[in-house]
């Protein structure tokens, strides 16, 4: 289990951390003989998740730490990206409360920072592993949607079930049969975890179909209201 586990943090920290290469095919063409011809795959290496997303943060190609990034850009474009400073900060800020958690100093770069959490990720309890696996993949699912190698998910209109949340940041992730609430961190799936903090995604489904109910009856209540005062103002019926 422990193996598993390890072995999946590497995966996501490779993924954040690590460049990666990307092919995309070219199709095909036909030779003089008019015999189809498959053309080789463009082949580009592109940086992790974490650099390719702090490329958007600092357009300019100059980081925070003084180090280039990429080429600049015209200064007529607006500086920076809200989503991806966003998510920039929340990583930087989960990195950080994690080293505080084990005890370490942050090194230089954050990516340098993730792959010494992964270090010490290997003598902790399996508890403390499943939970930096499930935050890390988090980070990367984040990153993957800033950068648009994922579509984001689709927004559910209803407000999170947890008492202390009611925000509406619920996304569900169709494939998956899977959701969450992106302030609270709050989580859903077919397959109960309370271990790791994960509920029903049928207790989920019963909770949206209550409030689009309330939702249509209150909605329903005060348009018959408004049909109601304007017939006593014109003295027609409704």
């Amino acid at each position: 289990m422990t193996v598993d586990i390890m072995a999946d943090l590497a995966q996501v920290c490779d993924d954040l951390t690590n460049p990666r290469k990307h092919r995309e095919p070219r199709g095909h063409y036909w030779d003089a003989a008019r015999h189809r011809r498959t053309l080789p795959d463009h082949e580009v290496t592109l940086p992790g998740l974490i650099t390719q997303v702090g490329q958007i943060v600092y357009p300019s190609g100059q980081q925070d730490d003084g180090t280039c990034t990429m080429r600049p850009v015209p200064g007529s474009r607006i500086p920076g990206n809200p989503k991806a400073v966003t998510c920039y900060l929340e990583i930087h800020i989960a990195v950080t409360r994690w080293h505080v958690l084990f005890g370490l100093t942050l090194r230089d770069t954050i990516e340098s920072s993730i792959r010494q959490l992964l270090g010490k990720a290997s003598s902790e309890h399996s508890d403390t592993q499943v939970e930096l696996l499930d935050e890390m993949r988090r980070w990367r699912h984040q990153c993957e949607i800033v950068t648009r190698w994922r579509d984001p998910d689709p927004e559910l209109d209803a407000p999170c079930p947890v008492e202390q949340c009611g925000a509406r940041t619920l996304r569900v992730n169709l494939a998956k049969r899977t959701a969450r609430c992106n302030t609270c961190g709050a989580r859903w799936a077919e397959e109960v975890d309370e271990d790791r903090g994960i509920g029903s995604i049928g207790v989920l489904g019963r909770h949206i179909q209550a409030h689009r109910a309330e939702s249509t009856a209150a909605s329903r209540s005060a348009w018959d209201e408004e049909r109601a005062r304007k017939a006593r103002r014109t003295g027609r019926a409704a």
